[in-house]
């Protein structure tokens, strides 16, 4: 999953040239091969979390390729816990040997050794949401944390899964964790293009026949090394409904600050993505247009949940993809690039 920060442009050019030529397949492949996946191993793993009143998350972390040149058959995974406004409520550290798997539930967490001791301070985040990141990184033979070997990034090493749980309505989902990898360096987990991203599509069911809905949107950035997270500042959206005949509705601006949690539609209580005084009455997707806030080292992670009677389905947001932009990924493109 290395990616070369070159490749931009030429992921770039061939996400177009997909599209223009009505290849079928093509741009998921490319995008497939340029550092993130659902299904493979990555570097880092972005997950939400809910410990609020009435419900329960369990993040699942299998190292199932991850080893250490000096470690062996084995790495440790940095677990950071944020909160909706980009707090940093806990970190600690996990050991992974090859092919081992961890759940932790937020509410009764502890950092883990070699030999899936318990070390150092319960941890206890009842009462919060918000942003899990877990990263990868080589290890020693003691399976140190990463501070005491160098920060060395580990990549193509982890998969996960994430599972809510709400009571008060009796339904819960799980889905797949998103995996970012490496730049070719090594040294900074990157996240997919966003010179080439049009929008982000939410699917939903018939709002009328959900009974309960979470929208999780997170604002997610890349560093100058290191492992992405959260990142305060929003980013604005325009947003459109298309029901299930192509017919578009106008939908009020949404942001995505560091975390935000909201629903499909609004209710008494909470602020929808679907205002009340707006009638939607079919399936169909909830399409979000980046306006401002939304550069190239930016990112959006959404995922909706959705319970029609017993029954609880999630789905990450989709990317439609158009044409490239004028920003750093070509102002920066190597000059043979550009001859």
């Amino acid at each position: 999953m290395k990616v070369k920060r070159e490749r931009r442009f030429l992921v770039a050019l061939g996400m177009v040239s997909a599209i223009v030529m009505g290849s079928a397949g093509t741009s998921s492949a490319i995008i497939g091969d340029d550092g993130f996946s659902h299904t493979q191993p990555g570097a880092e793993l972005i997950m939400p979390f809910d410990a609020t009143e009435g419900k329960g998350t369990f993040l699942l972390v299998s190292n199932i390729h991850g080893t250490s040149s000096s470690g062996g058959a084995q790495i440790t995974t940095h677990w950071t816990f944020w909160s909706e406004s980009c707090n940093e409520l806990a970190d600690f550290s996990i050991c992974l040997t090859l092919n081992d798997t961890v759940v932790v539930d937020p509410t009764n967490a502890r950092a883990l050794g070699a030999a899936n001791e318990e070390l150092g301070p319960l941890i206890n985040l009842t009462g919060k949401r918000g942003l899990v990141t877990v990263t990868a990184y080589e290890t020693n033979e003691a399976c140190a944390d990463f501070s005491h070997v160098g920060a060395v990034l580990a990549d193509d090493a982890i998969v996960g899964t994430f599972t809510f749980a709400d009571t008060s309505v009796g339904y819960a989902f799980g889905n797949d964790a998103f995996g970012l990898g490496l730049n070719d360096a090594g040294t900074a987990v990157v996240l997919p293009p966003s010179e080439i991203v049009d929008s982000f599509n939410i699917e939903i069911f018939d709002p009328t026949s959900v009974e309960s809905s979470v929208v999780v949107l997170s604002h997610l950035a890349e560093q100058s090394k290191g492992q992405v997270e959260p990142k305060a500042a929003p980013i604005r959206f325009a947003t459109t409904f298309y029901d299930n005949l192509e017919i578009p509705t106008s939908l009020p601006d949404q942001t995505a600050p560091c975390v935000k949690f909201t629903q499909v539609s609004s209710t008494d209580t909470v602020a929808g993505l679907i205002p009340a005084n707006v009638s939607v009455t079919t399936s169909g997707i909830i399409r979000l247009h980046p306006i401002s806030g939304f550069g190239p080292n930016d990112y959006l992670y959404s995922i909706v949940g959705q319970a029609v009677g017993q029954y609880g389905a999630s789905t990450s947001a989709k990317v439609k993809f158009g044409e490239p932009s004028a920003s750093r990924a070509f102002v920066d493109a190597p000059v043979s690039l550009l001859d």
